[in-house]
């Protein structure tokens, strides 16, 4: 049986790691996650700026398109045994940018993992983004 990723989820900084990319000063995503439909509201600040972004998925479909601050992304997932696993591809200087995200819940539901593989064209950053439900 899948885990269901349904909840407001806060990203704590503390318990993250980040490579040699600086964090957000904040991260709310805000999950609807219904049989093998996804829908990811993520509200982000970092030294960008203030940027919101909704994601619709089917877990198991092809790649859906959206824009990204006017730049399309490539954005599927899928399941792989426990973990949902999100790609996004996006074009970054005439260069392939993409992000793989493994998704996993703690047993007791209250946080939610993301294991993050970052290829950028200057290299590769692996990152672990913890979430915690919030009531």
């Amino acid at each position: 049986m899948h885990p269901n990723f349904t909840g407001v989820w806060k990203l704590n900084r503390g318990e993250s790691k980040f490579g040699f990319l600086p964090p957000p000063r904040q991260r709310i995503d805000t999950i609807e996650h219904q049989d093998l439909r996804l829908r990811i509201l993520t509200h982000q600040k970092d030294s960008n700026g203030s940027l919101t972004v909704q994601r619709d998925l089917i877990i198991g479909a092809e790649a859906a398109t959206i824009m990204i601050l006017d730049r399309p992304r490539w954005i599927r997932a899928f399941w792989d045994e426990a973990a949902l696993v999100v790609e996004t591809k996006s074009q970054v200087s005439g260069a392939t940018r993409k992000i793989e995200d493994r998704w996993t819940l703690d047993s007791d539901g209250e946080w939610l993992t993301i294991h993050r593989l970052h290829e950028l064209p200057g290299g590769v950053v692996q990152q672990r983004l913890r979430l915690q439900r919030r009531l």
